[in-house]
């Protein structure tokens, strides 16, 4: 079938729906957007006639494709004529015009013709004005009243998703459909008349009605598809396939923690390592989407300058379908060249000096130890006034201390470990605070 461009569907108000590929232009028919198929007038005629056929292959011209083509984009634009002949142009529903008899009487405006497909016999496009579905009569008999409501499709009407992305085996959820505020046919008003199916994969009860569900259990483990069709008042519908819901087996505990990633000393590389249990076995360690199998507990991120951040992403699975989303901690490049705070340790002497620290700032101790009759344990002290004081101080995987105080703490004490001589150097010495603006934070020794 072939479409007339936009200049023949205004001249006519019609759309030219059949011009045979193989053999001569007068088996055409119009479309109207009301849905109708007419027959082509002598006036028509006169248009396609403008188009031959290539003479070389007996196919369309391209004159003749691209009078195809400009009107079926235009047929695509009108809700009407979109409707009628979706299959068409979704190329779903091949449709041939038969030849036309010259015997044959030019039908009334309103009289549709008789159309073939190579997938069914013989059938009739009835007249109806509704932009959601038509009636097909197959094999069409004036003493047969059987026919056959075939309802069009539509996209875009909303989503659905369940109450919580992650449950365990036997705990309940809900599932929700959402409309589509920005649907062009469908105002949110007339989501009221509508009819909601969902069929629940592995639930209990496996089909639901209503736009929110009631509780739907889950026995097993693994992944829960469920589907939504969505019939609007007019019989338009569409089948909606929802967000996934994780049905968790036995549980995954997990520990993430990170090392590395100075600039000057480590290269920028930062390593996160994951310590994770299970009474299941542990069969994929999925980090920023890459899965590394069973025994990928360590993942690496390169950072090339000072002050950059990254958290990486990861998921741990068991053989019991469960998949747990594992919280790492976000990390900051530093320096050993350009430390934002520095503590220094000269000779076999410590420095009583204390430094001002802001919240989430990082301490450097460096320097070197000579004295090989006295080798204390390091330690970072910090103090802080203000209201409802919170200090923590945190290096590395080592447990953090941390006090608190209405006014204020003193003397908070972060043990770095014993000294020997040679070099030291004590990096990512970080401090959290709340409810004071600095902490004050210096070297000791016990």
């Amino acid at each position: 079938m072939y479409f007339s461009d936009k200049e023949v569907l205004i001249m006519n108000k019609k759309l030219f729906v059949g011009i045979s590929l193989v053999t001569a232009v007068s088996a055409g028919f119009w479309a109207c957007g009301e849905g109708t198929i007419n027959e082509m007038t002598e006036m028509d005629n006169v248009i396609s006639m403008q188009y031959p056929l290539d003479p070389a292959t007996g196919g369309a011209s391209p004159e003749l494709q691209n009078l195809r083509d400009n009107a079926k984009n235009t047929c695509k634009d009108d809700m009407g004529c979109y409707t009628q002949y979706q299959g068409y142009l979704e190329g779903t529903e091949p449709v041939e015009v038969p030849e036309s008899s010259s015997s044959e009487e030019n039908p009334g405006p309103n009289t549709n013709p008789t159309m073939s497909s190579s997938s069914r016999g013989d059938f009739n496009i009835v007249t109806k004005p509704s932009s959601s579905s038509m009636t097909i009569i197959d094999n069409p008999d004036p003493t047969s009243s059987a026919d056959v409501e075939i309802t069009v499709p539509v996209t875009g009407l909303g989503s659905c998703a369940p109450s919580t992305a992650t449950i365990s085996k036997g705990e309940k959820v809900k599932w929700k459909f959402s409309v589509n505020m920005n649907n062009p046919t469908y105002k949110p008003a007339d989501f009221a008349k509508a009819t909601y199916a969902w069929n629940f994969t592995g639930g209990n009860p496996t089909t639901g009605t209503g736009a929110t569900t009631g509780d739907i259990t889950y026995a097993a483990s693994g992944a829960a598809p469920t589907s939504l069709t969505v019939t609007m008042g007019d019989g338009a519908s569409e089948t909606i396939q929802c967000s996934p819901l994780q049905v968790n087996g036995f549980p995954i505990t997990c520990k993430c923690t990170v090392t590395g990633g100075d600039v000057t000393d480590d290269a920028g590389v930062a390593t996160w390592s994951a310590a994770c249990t299970s009474q299941a076995n542990i069969t994929s360690y999925t980090w920023d989407g890459t899965d590394l199998g069973a025994e990928g507990v360590s993942f690496q991120h390169t950072f090339e300058k000072k002050g950059d951040t990254y958290t990486p992403k990861l998921s741990v699975a068991n053989d019991d379908n469960t998949v747990q989303v594992v919280t790492c901690p976000t990390h900051v490049a530093t320096d050993a060249l350009a430390p934002d705070y520095l503590l220094e340790v000269t000779g076999g002497q410590i420095a009583q000096d204390k430094i001002e620290v802001g919240d989430a700032g990082c301490i450097t101790v460096s320097g070197d130890w000579n004295n090989e009759h006295y080798k204390p344990s390091l330690t970072v002290v910090c103090d802080a006034s203000g209201s409802n004081v919170s200090l923590t101080i945190s290096h590395g995987t080592d447990k953090p201390v941390t006090s608190t105080g209405q006014y204020g703490v003193n003397n908070v004490t972060f043990d770095l470990g014993q000294v020997s001589v040679g070099k030291i150097s004590f990096k990512d010495v970080c401090i959290s605070l709340s409810g004071a603006q600095v902490a004050k934070c210096g070297l000791g020794t016990k």
